[in-house]
């Protein structure tokens, strides 16, 4: 995927407007833009440019807009003759800096530079396209010359050929022009990858620590011992899930460790104590390996000290990489390894996908990020189960880039940048709040007029019954027709999961046990989870459905299980419920129940439309495993999701993909054995038919949940009957939440 094309966002305070050119998210097709402004995010205003930086006039590439006229894609093309940078960094007070990386060489792989690590490169990337001035050296250039501190420094500098494409890459293009001693005080930031700082004892550490007490360093050397010490998790948060681990430096030590170990496995870890990571020091032992003393015994005479640990077979799923900068969660990943591999790390050709964290999951990931509080980047690997593996300084930035968009490099910089020279630029790191941990929600004292108007006119109270539960309730129509707005990136609509009726109808219908097959029975608690604007019914689908035209249709207009009418409905086995006719004033008072759920469905797409140029809905639902009746399929197994998209017409095909290719990597792994499927035996209801326009900029899609997924059925034996599987529910919701959450970041790709 390319990385090449850079959008142009506008930051402002109060004093300055300054116009930059950032690359942290990345362009993507989707309806044309306001031309007006697209050519005045081209142009320059000279006026305001800082003085360190060049107002030679950049040259317009092949997709500028030029007399008036849009090309797509747009991009800047800077030639090597350009003074200009390619990526015109607003330069506060004090210029650039210089920036002193620190690892033990300056490059692993066949480019020039390259420090290994996803992350510390975008960093690298960034300021090298911010014209910093960059300088690398290793703990043992470090040394006092002449009474001073001084590294033998590589300058670092971007070969002028570079064509200026895939920025976030430029370290691939660094070069080393010189080498010469540099004082360690002409240095304002050290980025300390830190490799080759193994303990308090390493050679010339003494140094470094004086350096940070003069200038800003990333990460701190405390941070940096803190999070090499593999064992230190277990030591600050003893109170949390971890493997059985247990520290070792003589083979005594190890046996009486690998003696102590569960054996529920025929396997356990043994791993560097004291590790940079990337699994190359991590090893699988098996108990009954006749060498195995021998094998103990080299790891002892290698390492020093070693871990051993228990082999936990859910790794075999992939383990969990929580990232962490100041504080705040910028994204979490499951990482899946290899074919044939247990280990997960990226750099041994583990896959990463982004995930939604279950709170137990993300208090633990907290609980234990708080307990380095030296520590400013980070990340925490830990299980699917919650168990923590370890903690590790300078995340990699790749997952990170191509789940979420989010570049770690440039939010790091931004924010040292600030806090080094000031605050002329608004602070970056906002605008990916939303995709980096959870949306934003609605402000507090947000007004909903359109909805309050509706409301209003149907204010009522009234006693229900309870299908499930036989109990009785006085509810407002507020509790039978719910509004919760959580967050604004898009819109759930759950038509069929209540139980009431209400008291005055209930003669009505036959209401056994047969009632409750009628009922997407606890599919709201599928989607309890997920963000947006959640609309739902509490009224029974039988007394009034809302996912069917309000007079009905004749066959041919819809399928043949749509075409009744919203308050005449037919159960599976193509009977009609209703007992008794209603009278006009009764079929009046059914059907404003259906009015108010549909004027708020209408006016939330309105309103979403017109405050993000589009909307985006998913209707919610839950079905039986196994087809029952009066839809095709009768007796057949059904997929345990099954995406209604009429067909891929539903909504844009982006966001069709974005929301199917989340939702079958989050239900896989589980060992569950959990299908996807799309459009049959739903393509979608009435909901999804009626408000689907991709070109008028509504998006829909339906979902439905095979109950079976996450509670027993009604063919399952008292007591299971009807009750909940809970860690299967758990799982359906992440997978939901994760699915909605990509359709969404799809959706602001492609109009935003």
């Amino acid at each position: 995927m390319s990385h090449d094309a850079s959008s142009v966002r506008q930051f402002s305070d109060r004093h300055a407007t300054v116009i930059r050119l950032s690359f942290y998210r990345r362009r993507r097709p989707g309806p044309p833009r306001d031309e007006g402004t697209q050519a005045h995010a081209s142009t320059r205003n000279s006026s305001q440019r800082p003085s360190s930086i060049s107002s030679a006039p950049a040259k317009l590439g092949p997709a500028e807009v030029v007399g008036g006229t849009r090309i797509d894609s747009p991009t800047l093309v800077i030639g090597p003759d350009d003074s200009q940078p390619p990526f015109e960094q607003a330069y506060y007070r004090g210029g650039p800096l210089t920036i002193g990386f620190e690892s033990a060489r300056v490059t692993y792989t066949d480019f020039e530079v390259d420090l290994y690590n996803s992350g510390v490169n975008q960093i690298l990337s960034v300021a090298a396209v911010r014209d910093h001035r960059l300088l690398h050296f290793s703990m043992a250039d470090l040394h006092e010359s002449d009474g001073e501190y001084v590294a033998e420094a590589a300058v670092l500098e971007l070969d002028p050929a570079w064509d200026r494409a895939d920025p976030l890459h430029a370290h691939r293009h660094l070069r080393v022009v010189d080498r010469r001693t540099v004082p360690l005080t002409e240095v304002q930031l050290f980025v300390v990858r830190g490799d080759d700082i193994r303990t308090e004892r390493t050679a010339n550490i003494e140094i470094l620590q004086w350096a940070a007490a003069h200038a800003k360093v990333l990460e701190t050397v405390e941070a940096t011992l803190s999070t090499t010490d593999k064992y230190a998790p277990i030591e600050r948060g003893p109170q949390l899930p971890h493997p059985v681990t247990f520290s070792a430096a003589t083979l005594s030590q190890a046996r009486e460790a690998i003696e102590r170990l569960p054996r529920e496995e025929p396997y356990f870890v043994l791993k560097d104590r004291y590790g940079y990571g990337c699994g190359a020091d991590v090893h699988r032992l098996a108990f009954d390996d006749p060498a195995l003393d021998n094998e103990v015994a080299g790891y002892i005479e290698a390492y020093g000290h070693v871990l051993i640990q228990e082999f936990c077979a859910e790794v075999g799923d992939g383990d969990l990489v929580v990232t962490f900068f100041d504080d705040e969660l910028l994204g979490a990943l499951r990482r899946i390894p290899v074919e044939g591999e247990w280990r997960t790390n990226a750099s041994i050709g583990g896959h990463q996908v982004g995930i939604t964290l279950t709170p137990e999951q993300e208090s633990i990931a907290r609980a234990l990020k708080r307990s380095f509080p030296e520590c400013r980047l980070a990340s925490i690997d830990m299980l699917e189960s919650g168990r923590i593996l370890e903690i590790n300084a300078f995340p990699g930035g790749e997952g990170l880039l191509r789940n979420y968009e989010i570049v770690l490099g440039e939010i790091v910089m931004d924010r040292l940048e600030k806090e080094l020279l000031g605050t002329g630029v608004e602070d970056a790191a906002a605008a990916l709040t939303w995709k980096a941990e959870k949306p934003a929600l609605f402000p507090t004292g947000t007004r909903w007029p359109e909805v309050e108007e509706l409301y209003a006119v149907h204010e009522r109270q009234c006693q229900v019954y309870d299908v499930l539960s036989g109990d009785r309730f006085d509810l407002g129509i507020r509790e039978l027709i719910e509004f919760d707005p959580r967050s604004p990136e898009y819109i759930l609509s759950i038509p069929h999961a209540g139980v009431f009726v209400p008291e005055v109808f209930r003669d009505r219908f036959r209401l056994g046990e047969d009632a409750l097959v009628e009922i997407d029975l606890y599919s709201d608690l599928c989607y309890e989870m997920a963000d947006g604007m959640h609309l739902r019914s509490d009224l029974a689908p039988f007394f009034v459905d809302m996912n069917r035209t309000r007079q009905g249709a004749d066959e041919g207009e819809l399928p043949r299980h749509l075409t009744n009418a919203a308050h005449q409905y037919y159960n599976v086995e193509d009977r009609l419920m209703l007992r008794k006719p209603y009278t006009p004033e009764e079929e009046e008072e059914v059907l404003s129940y259906y009015d108010l759920y549909h004027g708020l469905l209408d006016r939330l797409i309105d309103r979403m439309r017109r405050e993000r140029g589009y909307a985006l809905l998913f209707d919610c639902h839950s079905m039986t495993s196994t087809g029952l009746g009066r839809v095709a399929g009768k007796g057949e197994d059904r997929a345990d999701f099954v995406a209604g998209t009429l067909h891929g017409t539903s909504a844009h095909e982006a966001i069709i993909d974005a929301f199917m290719t989340t939702l079958r990597s989050e239900a896989s792994g589980h060992g569950l054995g959990l299908t996807i499927g799309s459009d049959v035996p739903y393509s979608g209801g009435f909901i999804t038919r009626s408000h689907h326009d991709p070109e008028g900029h509504v998006h829909v899609m339906q979902l439905e949940v095979a109950m079976d997924a996450y509670m027993y059925e009604a063919g399952a034996t008292p007591p299971k009957r009807y009750a909940l599987k809970r860690p299967r529910l758990r799982i359906v919701r992440r997978a939901v939440q994760a699915a909605f959450r990509a359709a969404a970041e799809a959706a602001e790709r492609i109009y935003h």
